[in-house]
């Protein structure tokens, strides 16, 4: 008997959002459900992955068209590649991912036009949809308060006017896709609350 199919779940947001500290709680409330859940993000941590991390911290630096292709190809990888996210799926595994398709939406959709990024994406589309999106919604301010307080250095996108951008970007795009399952979460409540909002949801 084959195993049921593992869901994929996605989580989006403007950076300082709190996705990461939300992908862990959720992977640990399945876990707690019996689950087996696969926690990953994009870029992912693979051969092209970490050339992305690299154009990200600015150690590097390409055209936005170049950084756009990489991504496309990270996710190609990502999910057809050797024991990728559909291997996953296929054996019934939860699969939890720090991004998506639709941070290439928001953010290289800064210095292209969004639909272009989206065209490209068609073939990723086809192949893996998230069965939901959780798009965790805080203002940009908020974000760069939260970024703030970090003692990293900050990447290519943290600045809170192109922040601002990027989320509209978002919201844009979503209203493109109607008929998918995106949910948005008050990312301005606390850390447990936001918790159990999406634990609601999802």
């Amino acid at each position: 008997m084959t195993s049921p199919r593992g869901r994929f779940i996605v989580f989006e947001g403007i950076d300082g959002s709190g996705k990461s500290t939300q992908v862990e709680m959720l992977a640990e409330y399945l876990r707690s459900q019996g689950r087996e859940v696969h926690v990953t993000r994009q870029p992912s941590d693979r051969f092209v992955g970490k050339a992305i991390r690299k154009v990200l911290s600015r150690e590097v630096s390409i055209p936005p068209q170049a950084l756009a292709g990489l991504f496309l190809a990270d996710r190609y990888d990502h999910i057809i590649g050797e024991d990728g996210l559909l291997s996953k799926l296929d054996a019934g595994i939860d699969v939890i991912c720090d991004r998506y398709f639709w941070s290439s939406f928001a953010y290289h959709g800064l210095d292209m036009e969004i639909q272009f990024v989206i065209d490209i994406h068609k073939e990723i589309f086809d192949l893996l949809t998230p069965d939901i999106t959780l798009f965790i919604d805080i203002l940009p301010e908020v974000s760069i308060q939260r970024i703030a307080s970090r003692s990293e250095q900050r990447d290519l996108f943290e600045k809170e006017s192109i922040l601002s951008d990027v989320r509209q970007n978002y919201l844009a795009a979503f209203a493109k896709f109607p008929d998918v399952n995106i949910q948005t979460v008050d990312g301005s409540k606390s850390v447990e609350e936001v918790s159990k909002d999406i634990c609601t949801l999802v």
